[in-house]
């Protein structure tokens, strides 16, 4: 710490007071001995000699002796005084060769020293600069000795101010990373401290300032300290277990997981012996990995470990050897915990069955859309052979038995079809927003004459239930088939169990349960206390064809179409049965949101008539197409046919408006039905559209659902299923939709 010897020098001009007082003593004593010599002498000759010639000689001699006497003196006293005024110049000089030497060392020391330097007195007045504070505050060669710190810095905030004055009060003050702005905006750090300087003991004389420039160590410890804790961050949410062993094999580091594992916190892991933390019996486990890893061998090895909450652990472990210049200092240790694994590999065992199984589901239903299609357009043109036979044939005609077997042999095939198109989720539908119970209520009597008396049907709503949108006809099937299965499956008496609900799945449920999908729906469940299934059977039962029953007892397809409707209104059915317990299953439909959706009443269909307006039929089989003119000439329309695109296009220019329905199939060579009418609006803007097509089709719908506002007939068709769809499309409003 500075002390009073750091003041400035004396000048050479200032009086030494020693040469003045040096002075005094001299004149004063050749003054005291002048007076002495002269009455001393007179006195003494006056009492012993009385002749003046005498006296005369005497005072001649008594004056050469004065002058000697005098002179003796004066020399003696000047030569003391000249001894000791070049002793006090000696001295004198060499104190300021000390002083000079010891501020060159002071200077030595401000502009050595790694932190930037300055002294100030008592007025905050520049004392002593060093280069580096004119340098770190922007000051260059500036002079600044003498001048007033606030002078030098006029915008210095006034906490800066105080601190100066805590100082010259005697106090240290120090802060080891301040913030600094510079003035070209740019960040420092800095570490300054604040310390008196004494004058002389008790008497402060100012204050001494040290600033260091710690910018480049602050910006590499905050470095330091990101890494740190990203590679913390890191390693803690780590799924697995990692730690470094020193070569004496103490604990080093240990994240999270690590400690967790053992049920510790991270100091009472860090310093801790390997075989103290892992026990004697899994330490002797380890020892021969620990040995060899210590050895520069990089160790895997897998093992089971019991937590301590019991839980048998499979784990994967890595000893990684920490190599410096070829010795080994330790090593880093990475564990996971496979054991999820192993039970994922499990599960994906089990779903990639499952994965096969709906692809085989898949693969057998495009199959069955595919020869349904083709066998509707057969059965179109069977049917209506048939009913123009039967029509043309009297009553009493002997081959109008053989016409009606054909007939009805025709409808049951297109009832079978129907099934396929449904497992194959290609059924065309026109969903409805609907009240379920309502739904269900209306079924009961038609459910329980299908199951007979034998059989107790109960029937047991959910309260507030939600509404679903579907086909009602959809539903019919699925209840139907369920039932039914659910009736043959009871020997004699027995219960069927008819239920809804109101159910809501989580992601967390769904991703344990293959094929559930998060959300709200509407639970309806069928259960008997019949024979129940094994779980071979199980595995089983959607798939088309497969049944238990005996040979002409059923098709195996009732559970198929079930299945194959439930997934085309993005829902799913489970199953849950046991021998001799009986079955449940229960089917989940969506939830209809839209708000302002009304339950759709059914309404009974009207009878089929004819009418003169005149028709655009365009259908690219040519049996199907005469068959169809005839069935509509019958009714009493004029009909245009037309076998292609381009045919339908040249009646549409010669007849323009005189056409008032086009009647065209969805699917041909050319041009799809949706863009052939399209075409024909430019030159029959008016005319209305029928479309037919043995399965649904994505050019007038989407998931077998019908876009808004379509109108569409399903082969095959009965000539008054035709007769009624062309007399509600004519007859319906243009905001209407079919």
């Amino acid at each position: 710490m500075p002390t009073h010897d750091l003041k400035p020098a004396q000048t050479a001009s200032t009086p030494r007071p020693p040469i003045q007082s040096q002075t005094v003593r001299i004149v004063g004593i050749y003054a005291l001995f002048g007076l002495a010599w002269i009455y001393g002498s007179d006195h003494f000759i006056d009492l012993i000699i009385d002749d003046k010639g005498t006296l005369l000689k005497i005072a001649v001699i008594k004056g050469f002796v004065f002058i000697l006497c005098t002179a003796t003196l004066l020399y003696f006293l000047i030569n003391r005084f000249l001894g000791e005024v070049a002793t006090a110049d000696r001295e004198r000089l060499e104190s300021l060769e000390s002083l000079s030497q010891r501020n060159a060392q002071l200077r030595l020391f401000f502009e050595a020293a790694p932190a930037s330097l300055a002294m100030f007195d008592r007025d905050m007045r520049y004392i002593e600069v060093s280069r580096r504070w004119l340098s770190m505050y922007g000051l260059g060669e500036r002079d600044i000795l003498g001048l007033s710190h606030y002078e030098v810095f006029p915008e210095i905030p006034e906490y800066w101010k105080e601190f100066h004055r805590r100082g010259l009060a005697g106090e240290t003050i120090r802060e080891e990373a301040d913030e600094f702005r510079r003035a070209d905006g740019s960040l420092q750090y800095v570490r300054w401290e604040i310390r008196p300087w004494y004058q002389k003991p008790g008497e402060i004389g100012g204050i001494v300032i040290f600033t260091e420039d710690i910018t480049e160590r602050k910006q590499f410890e905050t470095a330091l300290s990101a890494n740190e804790r990203f590679l913390r961050l890191l390693t803690d949410h780590l799924p697995g277990l990692v730690g470094y062993w020193k070569e004496d094999l103490t604990c080093g580091f240990a994240n999270r997981t690590y400690c967790e594992w053992f049920g510790k916190k991270a100091e009472e892991i860090i310093g801790v012996g390997m075989r103290e933390l892992l026990g004697e019996e899994l330490f002797a486990q380890n020892e021969p990995h620990v040995r060899a890893v210590l050895a520069g061998e990089p160790q895997q090895f897998q093992r089971t470990l019991v937590k301590r909450d019991g839980e048998v652990a499979y784990v994967w472990s890595h000893y990684i050897p920490d190599l410096v210049d070829g010795s080994t200092r330790g090593f880093y240790v990475l564990v996971s915990d496979v054991t999820e694994l192993k039970r994922a590999e499990a599960e994906r065992q089990r779903l990639e069955h499952q994965l096969q199984q709906a692809q085989k589901m898949e693969s057998v239903g495009r199959l069955a859309g595919g020869v349904a299609h083709d066998f509707n357009n057969l059965l179109t043109v069977i049917m209506g052979l048939a009913q123009l036979g039967i029509r043309e044939l009297g009553p009493e005609h002997p081959t109008l038995v053989r016409l009606e077997g054909i007939r009805q042999a025709a409808e049951k095939s297109a009832a079978l079809t129907s099934q396929l198109l449904g497992f194959a989720r290609k059924q065309t539908i026109a969903p409805k927003v609907l009240n379920l119970n309502r739904a269900v209520e209306e079924m009961l009597k038609m459910l329980k004459r299908l199951v007979g008396e034998d059989i107790d049907l109960a029937w047991s709503p959910g309260k507030e239930l939600w509404q679903v949108c579907m086909d009602p006809s959809q539903l019919d099937q699925i209840l139907a088939n369920l039932c039914v299965n659910a009736r043959d499956a009871i020997a004699d008496i027995g219960k069927i169990t008819i239920e809804t609900g109101n159910v809501s799945f989580d992601a967390e449920y769904c991703n344990a349960h293959f094929d559930f999908v998060p959300g709200d729906y509407v639970l309806v469940a069928v259960s008997d206390d019949g024979c129940g299934m094994d779980q071979e059977t199980l595995a089983q039962i959607f798939e088309p064809f497969f049944s238990t029953k005996e040979v002409g007892r059923g098709t195996g397809l009732g559970l198929a179409t079930v299945y194959g409707i439930v997934k085309q209104n993005n829902g799913f059915i489970n199953t849950y049965s046991e021998p001799g317990e009986g079955t449940t299953f229960k089917v989940y439909l969506p939830r209809y949101t839209e708000e302002g959706a009304q339950a759709v009443p059914e309404t009974a269909p009207a009878p089929a008539t004819g009418g003169s307006e005149t028709i655009l039929l365009v259908e690219d089989e040519p049996s199907i197409l005469n068959v169809a003119v005839s069935l509509l000439t019958l009714q009493g329309y004029q009909v245009l046919p037309a076998s292609k695109p381009e045919d339908a296009l040249e009646f549409a220019r010669q007849y323009r408006d005189r056409i008032d329905l086009v009647v065209t199939d969805v699917v041909m060579p050319q041009m799809n039905g949706r863009d052939l009418v399209r075409r024909l609006l430019t030159f029959c803007p008016k005319v209305k559209s029928l479309y037919m097509s043995g399965y649904t089709a994505n050019v007038i719908a989407h998931h077998g659902v019908l876009d808004r506002g379509v109108n569409f007939i399903s082969k095959p068709f009965t000539m008054n299923d035709l007769a009624a769809k062309v007399r509600a499309v004519l007859d319906a409003k243009p905001e209407e939709v079919a």
